[in-house]
């Protein structure tokens, strides 16, 4: 299991979700949260079946790498989180190389699973095998 805990300040936290929402109630319109964080879990496809530990707080960073082997590429689905009240979504995305990543706020002590699915895309003329790939772990926060 691959987990790194840096620590980090509300600026990195605001680089991380990509823009500075409105801080008013009245101005808050659809859009990119900021949170400010603890620290950063930053989770790796070696994660795989594992549990990672978190705090309220922090940011969990899930990146998936997608790989090419010979006549198919195969492709992650963006990682969602089984629990949104644990652990609440700020962004998410899959690149066509096949990455894909997900950020979370630690939002409330618990336990929730964070999910992704592998699939094959085949080049012209290639087959892909008959089958999907689950990535699970699991996500404590104290």
């Amino acid at each position: 299991m691959s987990t790194k805990r840096l620590l980090t300040v509300p600026a990195v936290a605001l680089a991380l979700a990509g823009a500075v929402a409105p801080v008013s109630p009245a101005a808050a319109a659809p859009g990119p949260r900021v949170v400010a964080a603890n620290a950063v879990v930053v989770i790796s496809g070696t994660a795989n079946g594992g549990t990672v530990q978190a705090h309220t707080g922090d940011l969990v960073q899930v990146d998936l790498a997608g790989f090419r082997d010979y006549t198919v590429t195969w492709l992650w689905s963006v990682p969602a989180a089984g629990s949104p009240s644990v652990l609440s979504a700020i962004s998410g995305s899959a690149s066509p190389n096949g990455d894909a990543q997900a950020t979370f706020v630690a939002a409330a002590v618990g336990t929730s699973t964070v999910t992704a699915t592998g699939r094959c895309v085949a080049d012209r003329g290639a087959v892909c095998p008959p089958w999907v790939v689950p990535w699970r772990t699991t996500v404590v926060v104290s």
